[in-house]
């Protein structure tokens, strides 16, 4: 990467995170005093981002922007063809998917002294997503043996959501304490605060605006509309379209008491379950395979996963990476060094992403899962015929 690219990368993820932070103190203007000088004070900072050869914008402007725009409407020159361009950061008012699904991975420290958000904004919107990540590893890694910690880390990625008195049973069945902090279902997430549905693909609470629920996950493509049924039935969901997956049959919300509707906070379902989903589909796929052997987590998560065939001297460890940005994935590359030397990408981000990252990232092989899935089974193919 040149200085050049560092330089533009760098005003790329200020900007989004003084837009983000802005969205967010927007979102809560009216519960929370101190967001209006938080709206002031990130307007100034995309005005200085923006440059001279901007027209400066007003908070209600740029609010306005943020509302009906995507990024790269507000600042083209800043995000090219990167896809976190695509990135809107109000809808309905609030905080957006977009932000939720791609762009809390870009975030940057903005202030460091006299930083009046660090009172009341959450972390993800002020810090980068590697140390939110590695804070919440923390709890699942404290005491925790090799074996203790691939439980720990499986059990929020298999259990996001539910019913408090279900989840610390669950627990007791896997032999531990809960490894992460379970809150009550946020408002957004019910509907007429009597429902709420799972995502199909991850099984966190989706998303509930008026009769549309969707998960603020895009690319887990879940997204319908709700029909009421008479008699006092619970509602159902209908797809959005033939795309979508089958829809979740709805579950009640318990606001309170033993049975009380609890999930995962979103950084960690953003950063171990949506992740940790891609992670455990490759390892299921082919652990229990001889002579193969894999390694989930080893080491406690210095990589994700290591395949290895003994008789055939061959071993190919992995660390999976979903973000929209390979400019940002690459940035955190170089900060902090990965100790498995192939990254791997989830098939939805595309041939254009690999490319673009391994340009980046020289001294790394990229390779999407289906690469991996046809090595792995190349190898696995070699060793049987070997026999």
């Amino acid at each position: 990467m040149t200085v050049l690219d560092a330089v533009m990368s760098r005003r790329r993820t200020m900007l989004i995170s003084a837009t983000i932070r802005l969205g967010y103190a927007w979102m809560v203007r009216r519960q929370e005093a101190r967001a209006w000088r938080e709206v002031m004070s990130m307007t100034g900072v995309v005005n200085s981002i923006l440059g001279t050869g901007h027209e400066a914008l007003t908070p209600a402007e740029l609010v306005d922007q943020l509302s009906r725009h995507p990024l790269r409407r507000i600042a083209p020159e800043v995000f090219e063809d990167d896809p976190l361009g695509r990135v809107t950061v109000l809808e309905w008012g609030e905080i957006s998917d977009d932000v939720y699904s791609d762009g809390c991975s870009a975030i940057v420290e903005l202030l460091e002294k006299g930083d009046r958000g660090r009172g009341w904004l959450p972390t993800w919107t002020w810090l980068q997503h590697e140390i939110i990540e590695n804070e919440a590893f923390l709890g699942l890694k404290v005491g925790a043996s090799d074996m203790d910690y691939v439980v720990r880390r499986r059990f929020p990625i298999e259990h996001p959501a539910g019913e408090r008195e279900a989840i610390a049973d669950q627990c007791s069945d896997a032999g531990i304490l809960p490894p992460v902090r379970y809150v009550p279902l946020p408002p957004d997430r019910a509907y007429q605060g009597c429902y709420w549905w799972p995502c199909p693909e991850c099984r966190w609470p989706m998303r509930v605006n008026g009769t549309a629920v969707r998960c603020s996950y895009r690319t887990h493509n879940a997204a319908y509309a709700i029909r009421s049924l008479n008699g006092g039935q619970p509602p159902k969901l209908r797809p959005r379209d033939d795309t979508v997956r089958r829809q979740p049959a709805a579950k009640n919300v318990y606001a309170e008491g033993p049975r009380q509707t609890v999930c995962v906070e979103f950084p960690v379902w953003r950063y171990i379950v949506v992740p940790g989903i891609e992670e455990l589909r490759l390892y299921k796929r082919w652990d229990g395979k001889p002579p193969l052997s894999v390694e989930l987590w080893p080491r406690q998560d210095a990589y994700d996963i290591k395949f290895a065939i003994d008789e055939l001297d061959w071993a190919l460890t992995i660390d999976l990476k979903d973000v929209a940005s390979a400019s940002a994935l690459a940035d955190e590359i170089a900060r902090k060094p990965l100790v498995a030397k192939t990254i791997v990408l989830p098939d939805h981000r595309g041939m254009a992403q690999r490319a673009e990252l391994q340009d980046l990232l020289p001294d790394y092989t990229v390779l999407m899962v289906e690469d991996v899935n046809r090595i792995v089974k190349k190898k696995l193919a070699e060793a049987r015929r070997a026999r």
